[in-house]
């Protein structure tokens, strides 16, 4: 699966194409829509006796679907249509290389007859269901050890019908925790995109134990007083991006999390290389973007850029308490926009909320590096509510370059601080003494990384598995090489008709951090370089002999122009 920054969208006329024993006594359809990607085999949930009238269950025909097009995972894969109606159903799952894709007049309604919600085990790094002590319904879509996973569409809608849900659990009526809308486990390569999710009975999306997932162009949207009806929750998860989403809900619109208590120190799987931009949040109660509080298993290398917020309870919070563990740390977040917020930015050390009482006091969260910059915010309450634990303070604070215009009934002091240490830099109102500010004279601005993480590669061709992993090791090695310090140098790569490529200053040097170096890998990050080309960077990589010969037969340092013959 191609993990892609922008849509991609053909027309496409295809055959239904089932089992010989499905098409006996079968008239053969085509039907006509645009799709982000193809795969091999396509059929239409009316080819495995569908209705969608909005009130006869399709759960079986889902699962019967899904199941039929998993023969093909190893032959170009499936993609399960979804024609426009409204197409009732309880849980299924899915299988490996399969898209599911929507309609945009297609609405999944979700069933709220418990009997079609299969019931399953608490997550192994939360001991228990959050609703309840026991296990947890399955999620409408569901996933587990898969690979190559894509839910999109011409932005149909997954519909939760979430009353029914909320009104039990506040009757405390439920056994086991609400679903989800989906949830993939232990799964590899997963793209969620251009779909509207509403009234999800609890949390709308969720990987968790997963890599490498994508989530872009997602709308969301839930009564503002839903219980838990959090928008995106990567949970135990590597290699995430979020991007291009609309977020109203009930509870945080991203909430991080890895894991509670006592469960998740003892699984000890952290989320973390999560990239999120482009993100819009209403949310009263709540936070843009949450860390925690399950965060057990730690959480590491966030990166989020371009938040906007509106009538949202905090910016950025940090949730934590005594009994947690794990570690929440090397988190940046740069350009955030907010409009009516009770707190800009809030960190609590003192959440109450445990698994059980088995959890040990001792096990203190370790909350450092965490960096803010470039905000503006305006009709704030609070500027900021920064509150560690007494014995184990919230480090390595950072804030720089933000603007709080404070609402006429703001707190008279703008800024609380305990049990944190930092430093500020052109922050209006002034912070609290803990996070001295360093006057004009030493403006700094709070890091943001400029190399990006693996998961914000645009690759010019189709890389999983190990092919990914030998990429990704590439562009960390290739760090050490640089442009020469030629003022019109160049990286330019020209082709002739033998296949020999003419390289500017093929330089090894020391020179982490230049823009050469960025440059230089971005240009091949984003398929900008011809795969022989690419080819060739690998032999210099590695050092091979024969490759060290001929650029010493081309004179390789200091002489621009260097031949290097493929």
């Amino acid at each position: 699966m191609e993990l892609v920054t922008s849509m991609s969208m053909v027309l496409v006329l295809v055959p239904l194409i089932l089992g010989a024993e499905a098409r006996k006594g079968r008239v053969l359809e085509s039907f006509e829509y645009t799709a982000m990607s193809c795969r091999g085999h396509t059929a239409s949930i009316t080819d495995f006796g569908g209705s969608g009238d909005g009130k006869t269950s399709n759960t079986k025909a889902f699962q019967d679907a899904v199941n039929h097009l998993s023969q093909y995972a190893s032959d170009g894969g499936a993609q399960l249509y979804v024609p426009a109606g409204q197409w009732l159903t309880g849980s299924f799952s899915l299988t490996s290389h399969f898209t599911l894709y929507l309609h945009k007049d297609a609405v999944l309604l979700a069933s709220q007859d418990m009997n079609e919600w299969p019931v399953l085990k608490a997550l192994p790094s939360y001991g228990r269901g959050r609703d309840a002590a026991g296990g947890r319904f399955a999620s409408l879509i569901f996933g587990t050890n898969l690979t190559d996973v894509i839910v999109t569409g011409a932005n149909g809608t997954i519909d939760g019908q979430g009353a029914f849900w909320w009104q039990s659990f506040h009757k405390g009526k439920l056994k086991y925790t609400r679903p989800y809308l989906i949830e993939f486990m232990y799964s590899d390569n997963i793209q969620i995109s251009n779909v509207t999710l509403l009234n999800s009975p609890s949390w709308n999306v969720h990987p968790v134990y997963s890599s490498n997932i994508l989530v872009q162009g997602i709308t969301i949207i839930a009564p503002i007083t839903s219980p838990n009806t959090d928008g995106i929750n990567p949970d135990s998860c590597t290699n995430i991006r979020i991007e291009d989403s609309y977020i109203v809900s009930g509870d945080d619109c991203i909430a991080v999390k890895s894991g509670w208590d006592e469960y998740g120190i003892s699984f000890g799987m952290p989320t973390k290389q999560l990239v999120i931009r482009r993100l819009t949040c209403i949310s009263p109660y709540s936070a843009a973007i949450a860390l925690g509080s399950e965060m057990s298993g730690g959480i590491q290398d966030v990166r989020a850029q371009d938040i906007t917020a509106i009538h949202t309870e905090s910016g950025v919070r940090i949730k934590t308490a005594r009994g947690r563990g794990g570690f929440v740390k090397d988190i940046y977040v740069k350009g955030m926009t907010l409009h009516t917020m009770k707190w800009v930015f809030w960190m609590t050390g003192t959440y109450k909320a445990h698994a059980d009482n088995h959890y040990d006091p001792n096990a203190l969260p370790v909350i450092q590096g965490i960096n803010y910059r470039d905000v503006v915010a305006d009709n704030v309450s609070m500027a900021a509510r920064l509150e560690g634990i007494e014995g184990d303070p919230f480090t390595q604070i950072c804030i720089s370059n933000v603007t709080i215009g404070m609402a006429p009934k703001a707190k008279k002091v703008p800024w609380t601080c305990t049990d944190v240490d930092g430093i500020t830099s052109g922050v209006s109102p002034r912070p609290c003494e803990l996070l001295p500010d360093q006057g004009p004279e030493k403006l700094k601005a709070c890091d943001f990384p400029a190399e990006p993480l693996s998961i914000d590669q645009v690759l010019r061709r189709n890389l999983i598995g190990w092919k990914f992993e030998q990429w990704s090791n590439l562009m960390s090695t290739i760090s050490i090489f640089s442009l020469s310090k030629v003022s019109n140098d160049g990286l330019i790569w020209k082709g002739n008709e033998v296949g020999v490529y003419s390289v500017s200053s093929c330089v090894k040097v020391c020179s982490l951090g230049s823009e050469d170096v960025h440059f230089w890998k971005n240009i091949m990050r984003r398929g900008l370089v011809p795969p022989r080309v690419e080819s060739f960077m690998w032999q210099v990589v590695l050092q091979k002999l024969a490759v060290k010969t001929e650029l010493v037969k081309r004179g390789v340092l200091g002489i621009e122009d260097v031949l290097c013959p493929l």
